[in-house]
């Protein structure tokens, strides 16, 4: 078995009834994770080329940082053309030193060459998939971007972490960069900024500015404050989601859900099982990521602990293992629409 199929309780049912239809989905989610996102690639591919498609009806599309840029390609006028273009220039980025100037210089590369003028004016008026950026920014009195600077709020958010989540919120707002202004993905409105052709590439780098790793930047249409990575408070997605009529679907690179970004050194913060009622997930399973090389997925590290002739090596046999997750998924959706294979989502959470 490669892939897994979980589903909360409402989704549970529902699936083991009727199985899952792309008709059924009302809101898709991708979460934070940097390179860890290869390992869908290949599964992004195919949802954009044969399975969403069968969806005539809108869809909201939420993520933060690299998820946003996922949830963007699915929200171009054509996803699979984006899809192989983004990771083909993912797949081969080096760099000297890693420092945030030399990784922003990357990052509008990708933003020229996938998300140009026309490809941008479609996504932010594509009614039938619509995008919602996730950001956090700073406040007033923390409103810097030196290294001091990004360290004290760091340090203070992820001390207070340790007693509520609410303290990063606090400390580091999340701002909703949506289409038309809406905050569909959520139940209670966050601090929403239009999203626009002027604003869409900052939007995507704001959701991606890792602090210390990349530079922060300020979004069109919003407060004169540093915008950062929206893992900081969504980084896996805590839920609960706000999809009152259908499913929300979430292909996931891991069978694990981390809620925020300062959690995952904390065990014990997981997402509750209640807050993914209408959650369906899409996971590739633990003997499967076992399986590959170094038996893990792609991440950051991996910039730092090999070369660049045997990261990329290692990246595309991940790449050419997904494939069996694409064929996995294809043969349980074309059986019977997974219904014989969903699991109940709390055997992860």
């Amino acid at each position: 078995m490669t892939i897994e199929i979980l589903a909360g309780a409402k989704a549970l049912h529902h699936i083991q009834n009727k199985g899952l239809q792309p008709q059924d989905i009302e809101l898709m989610v991708g979460a934070s994770g940097g390179p860890k996102w290869l390992i869908l690639s290949r599964l992004d591919q195919y949802l954009a080329e044969h399975f969403l498609p069968k969806a005539t009806q809108s869809i909201d599309l939420v993520g933060s940082s690299i998820g946003s840029w996922r949830m963007a390609c699915y929200a171009q006028k054509d996803p699979l053309a984006a899809f192989k273009a983004f990771e083909s220039i993912y797949m081969h980025q080096r760099y000297e030193t890693l420092n945030p100037q030399e990784i922003t210089e990357f990052v509008n590369l990708v933003l020229d060459t996938i998300f140009d003028d026309e490809q941008s004016e479609f996504i932010v008026t594509n009614e039938k998939r619509r995008l919602h950026v996730v950001a956090v920014r700073n406040r007033f009195l923390m409103n810097g971007r030196s290294n001091v600077s990004q360290t004290l709020g760091l340090l203070t958010a992820a001390t207070g972490n340790l007693l509520s989540s609410k303290v990063v919120e606090a400390l580091y707002p999340r701002v909703l960069i949506s289409q038309g202004g809406s905050h569909a993905p959520y139940h209670e409105r966050p601090e929403i900024i239009e999203l626009g052709v002027h604003n869409l590439h900052g939007a995507l780098v704001a959701s991606g500015a890792i602090p210390m790793a990349l530079e922060p930047i300020k979004v069109a249409g919003g407060k004169d404050r540093w915008h950062w990575d929206g893992g900081m408070v969504d980084y896996h997605f805590a839920g609960p989601f706000n999809a009152q009529k259908g499913l929300v679907f979430y292909p996931h690179f891991s069978p694990k859900v981390v809620p925020g970004w300062f959690d995952k050194a904390i065990p014990w913060r997981r997402a509750k099982a209640k807050n993914y009622e209408n959650v369906v997930m899409v996971v590739p399973s633990q003997k499967f990521i076992d399986s590959l090389p170094y038996g893990k997925i792609p991440d950051r590290k991996d910039f730092i602990k090999m070369d660049d002739i045997q990261r990329e090596s290692y990246w595309q046999n991940v790449l050419s293992a997904t494939d069996r997750l694409v064929a996995d998924f294809h043969q349980k959706w074309h059986k019977d629409q997974f219904a014989s294979a969903v699991k109940p989502i709390e055997v992860i959470l």
